[in-house]
């Protein structure tokens, strides 16, 4: 899923579950930042304190990513949980472990941590990021985290069932771009072919459009159908009974969903159909101001850099580029701040997930 469902419908999602426009804010934030968290290292700050935060997103989600070490503390549990199903007899069990499944056993049991650690400082930045992960397996679904076979997809297909030729060559353009050597070119290249590929890397966007029905034959030579906008809703339903479990769990008030706020979710969801998930996004805005939910027409207010971002607030820098790792001026109110709860929460989550929830299942990949 792209910003317009981690940013915009998620606020969405907690606004009618009961959270305030600040907490619905942060949630819906903390959710995004899961996919612009992109940096990581160790702080040294002025007075001699130090912070290291970690990133749970390659560079523009970008799937040419051949460092499994990464795969495994990036996509795996941010991206792609684990479904832990070993049903296919040609496939080995470890791998079929890993392949994503759409409210895997797994998946329920990260929703039920975060429901139990909600008190912690950074709950509400916790609930975004483990938000983000869960509404993931709907749409990463039949795909893992790693490099591997199992994600090769040879042929996409409309949803008349027609071969997409214009998905196909661009396909092939995006792993070869951006590389001056020409035997890189090449192999980058064959990359969606003959190598083995990266979660959903062989049909790009394609899982992440809300709107889009359509069609990819596997790597065993079979065709699979999608639904997008089934999917999306069944994820929406499963977060607002996720968000309804957490507020009974902590005695706070649960509000009774209304069926003019699900039908307006499923129609945005099906009729938004611009390919740039940003597009998408200002249109679930403008349904919110014009008052098309029963919480009002308030906004969010989201920005990974810039005067109005959590980086901003917690270091007086604008960008994530010109930050400085060692001699930072350290403001008193960092400990308090939503950049370091953010990246609390995301070094918490990973270890959760990977040291204490997939060995469970007999899966390390720590």
């Amino acid at each position: 899923m792209q910003i317009d469902f981690h940013l915009g419908v998620t606020y969405v999602l907690a606004r009618l579950s009961g959270f305030s426009p600040f907490e619905a804010n942060t949630i819906a934030s903390a959710s995004q930042y899961v996919d612009d968290a992109i940096h990581s290292g160790t702080i040294l700050f002025n007075n001699h304190s130090a912070y290291q935060f970690t990133a749970s997103a390659h560079r523009m989600l970008d799937y040419r990513n051949f460092k499994e070490l990464a795969n495994h503390h990036v996509w795996i549990p941010f991206h792609f949980i684990p479904g832990n199903q070993t049903t296919q007899v040609d496939l080995e069990p470890a791998i079929q472990k890993l392949i994503c499944r759409p409210n895997s056993l797994i998946a329920q049991d990260i929703v039920q941590n975060c429901i139990s650690q909600f008190q912690r400082p950074y709950g509400y930045h916790l609930l975004g990021v483990t938000t983000h992960a869960y509404v993931d397996t709907w749409a990463h679904q039949g795909f893992s985290g790693i490099t591997h076979e199992a994600n090769k997809v040879s042929e996409i297909y409309d949803e008349d069932g027609v071969l997409d030729q214009q998905m196909m060559t661009y396909r092939k353009k995006y792993y070869s771009r951006n590389y001056l050597r020409k035997l890189w070119d090449w192999i980058v290249s064959k990359f969606v072919g003959e190598a083995n590929p990266i979660g959903h890397g062989p049909v790009l966007s394609y899982p992440d459009l809300p709107y889009l029905r359509w069609s990819y034959r596997d790597w065993k030579g079979e065709i699979v159908r999608r639904d997008n906008p089934t999917d999306y809703m069944t994820a929406v339903h499963h977060v607002l009974d996720f968000y309804r479990q957490l507020r009974e769990t902590h005695n706070l008030t649960v509000i009774k969903i209304q069926d003019q706020d699900l039908e307006t979710i499923q129609n945005l969801l099906q009729s938004i159909d611009y390919e740039s998930g940003e597009e998408r996004l200002a249109a679930w805005k403008l349904a919110i101001q014009k008052g098309q939910f029963s919480f009002g027409n308030d906004v969010w207010k989201y920005s990974v850099e810039g005067n109005d971002s959590w980086l901003k607030e917690a270091f007086d820098f604008d960008v994530m580029d010109d930050f400085q790792y060692e001699g930072v001026p350290y403001k008193e109110s960092f400990l308090r701040s939503n950049w370091k709860m953010m990246h609390d929460a995301l070094l918490f989550y990973r270890f959760m997930v990977l040291h204490d929830i997939l060995p469970r299942y007999q899966i390390c990949v720590a």
